[in-house]
């Protein structure tokens, strides 16, 4: 009997792990395909700063580019009409090679899609196996076909370099870069996402079909709004992994080149970075502990005042409303030194103004409360709800049982709102992390640079700096810290949790 009923759970835990495998490598294919597969360098005319890497559709803009200058390069030899260069013969060779990457990426994305969401549940039936077989087909063969194409373009373009037609020579050397010849290499992503898409499809035919998914008409009347998601946010989050390994300045292509780690090495190097990550890490510990001390206390006064329930519910939520830029601004004006309202009163009661924003650690301290100030509310309703949702005939007996009000809170009350505190704590710490609009408002980060986090730092270096690809980078790892916090975080409170 224990076999049999353990059976159930072994086979929805295979089943979870046969999944997870599959959207693993289905991730690592399509991250494969967007990373720069085809390396050109020492070459003029690409309209890219050389070093020139990218996927199919920097392919594309690479031909583009090349035709457009060997254009130029035969008007400026003054070559009969009709002539071609030897090395202008060759750019179909490179469009072929961007025009198969682009449609493996196609296809990398469907399968990313497809696994994606049958991880959510959505069964697809019996066409489930050969539609997973044939796009894995398809862009391995597109691969494939591309690594062929930029092979045989290589070649091409060294025999054009060798041509011996003094005319057609001059047009070719038009493109020599110091007089070296370019440098044409496949790059390890593209057997990173041709091994991916094997693997993937070897999964496909040795391993059984996933049955057990759940009500399948729910999940797909969701799937409009998966796809939009997923187009609008899941995309461009991971595409943006690659921007972080370039030089973007978020303006031209031409500064799109491709630079291995170069950003996250200078990230890991930089004092400023440290420091923003200090000041992230310190925002959200402080703002996550006294913000939940403070909405528990808010929520269970509001729960047990005895009339204006609703008036003082909504006084406390008031705040939550209030954009974070209107709330700095108040807030900043308030702070001010020569006549904000706070500095009248000290000086009203001799206590002399004081500098909340132009002194550390004064302007750290006053961002966290302005933070508490707009957000109590949010999490004193969660507490609120959680409060009220508790039996009471619990507290009841406990209190003929001779329990004492403290007893009854420590015991019955913080164990039953065990849910609520993984919830409100999780959330406060990704929005200490995330904090942007106060510093934006107050401080600028400043003075120096002392109140900046990684959030305010990734505007500045993005959008002020014009570094596009570092702030990315900048992303990528804030991403990383928050991943790792956060489920650290929910791990270690879910084991508190009161299971009813």
């Amino acid at each position: 009997m224990r076999t049999a009923a353990l059976l159930p759970a072994s086979n929805a835990r295979r089943r979870g792990v046969l999944r997870a495998v599959q959207v693993s490598l289905a991730l690592i294919v399509f991250i494969a395909f967007l990373m720069p597969m085809f390396e050109i360098s020492a070459m003029r005319g690409l309209g890219l700063r050389n070093p020139a890497g990218g996927n199919g559709l920097t392919m594309l803009s690479v031909a583009d580019s090349l035709s457009e200058s060997i254009a130029k390069a035969i008007r400026r030899a003054q070559l009969p009409e009709g002539v071609v260069a030897p090395i202008g013969e060759q750019v179909e060779g490179l469009r072929a090679t961007g025009v198969c990457v682009t449609v493996g990426f196609v296809c990398a994305a469907l399968l990313l899609f497809v696994t994606y969401t049958e991880n959510l549940g959505v069964v697809y039936r019996r066409f489930r196996k050969p539609a997973m077989c044939a796009l894995c087909a398809v862009a391995a063969g597109c691969l494939l076909a591309a690594v062929f194409s930029f092979q045989r373009f290589a070649a091409q373009v060294e025999a054009a370099i060798a041509a011996a037609d003094p005319a057609l020579e001059k047009v070719t050397n038009a493109f020599l870069q110091d007089g070296a010849p370019p440098v044409l290499q496949i790059s390890p992503w593209a057997f990173v996402a041709l091994g991916g898409l094997l693997l993937l499809l070897l999964a496909q035919v040795l391993l059984p079909r996933l049955e057990g998914g759940r009500r399948p008409s729910l999940l797909w009347f969701a799937l409009p709004a998966l796809v939009m998601y997923t187009s609008f946010v899941i995309g461009p989050a991971v595409s943006s992994i690659y921007l972080g390994f370039t030089s973007w300045d978020g303006i031209t292509s031409a500064s799109m080149r491709f630079i291995g780690w170069d950003n996250y090495r200078a990230i890991l190097q930089s004092a400023r970075f440290w420091g923003a990550a200090t000041n992230t890490v310190l925002i959200a510990a402080v703002f996550t502990v006294l913000v939940n001390l403070l909405s528990l206390a808010l929520a269970m006064a509001a729960d047990k005042v005895a009339w204006g329930k609703n008036l003082f519910r909504s006084a406390f939520y008031v705040p939550v409303l209030i954009s974070g830029i209107v709330a700095g601004f108040i807030w900043k004006i308030m702070f001010n030194y020569s006549f904000g309202v706070l500095n009248h009163i000290f000086n009203a009661m001799g206590l002399g103004s004081i500098r909340f924003l132009d002194i550390m650690p004064n302007a750290l301290l006053s961002i966290i409360f302005v933070l508490i100030w707009q957000q109590a509310g949010y999490y004193m309703i969660i507490y609120l709800a959680a409060l009220q949702g508790i039996p009471v005939e619990l507290t009841e007996a406990a209190r003929i049982d001779g329990a004492s009000g403290r007893q009854v809170f420590r015991h019955i009350t913080i164990p039953m709102l065990a849910g609520s505190f993984t919830i409100n704590l999780t959330l406060a710490l990704i929005n200490g992390m995330k904090i942007f609009d106060q510093i934006a408002v107050m401080t600028d980060g400043g003075p120096g640079f002392s109140t900046e986090t990684i959030t305010y730092m990734i505007y500045k270096v993005g959008f002020g700096e014009m570094r596009q690809g570092y702030g990315t980078a900048l992303a990528v790892i804030l991403f990383l810290i928050i991943m790792v916090f956060g489920g650290l975080q929910v791990t270690m409170l879910r084991k508190r949790e009161v299971q009813l």
